[in-house]
């Protein structure tokens, strides 16, 4: 074996453990993200939600009011402010991110963070609440 085969035999080899590498990263880092940011409708296991997976764009109503089959959900949504309302349309039905609303709305990021939060924190007393 000459020294040019064994050179390239190293790059190949080189290449081939990079990629192996970085697709491993790759994985880790979307579950992480999936698993940190899980959408409620994903979990739903209906038939609905099924054939929700399987959907044109353009008919998916972007309201996350039209999702909502829960009556005391839905009562505790309608409660929210309009634009924490619209922050959690954003987030779950068009699975944007923080970063990507606040462009839209024209405000800052740490804006949308707070008004998302502030939003799942009233949704989670208010359901709570109901419960007991």
């Amino acid at each position: 074996m000459n020294k040019y085969d064994e050179l390239n035999g190293r790059f190949i080899k080189y290449m081939a453990n990079l990629i192996h590498y970085n697709s491993i990263n790759y994985d880790k880092k979307r579950r992480l993200k999936d698993n940190r940011f899980p959408l409620t409708l994903d979990n739903d296991e209906n038939l609905e939600s099924v054939l929700l997976t399987i959907y044109d764009l353009e008919s998916v109503p972007p309201n996350l009011k039209d999702h909502i089959t829960d009556y005391s959900l839905y009562q505790a949504y309608e409660s929210l402010s309009a634009k924490q309302q619209q922050v959690l349309s954003f987030a779950y039905v068009q699975a944007l991110n923080d970063k990507e609303i606040a462009g839209i709305l024209e405000v800052s990021q740490q804006n949308i963070s707070k008004h998302r939060l502030k939003a799942l924190t009233k949704l989670r007393s208010l359901i709570t609440e109901g419960d007991e």
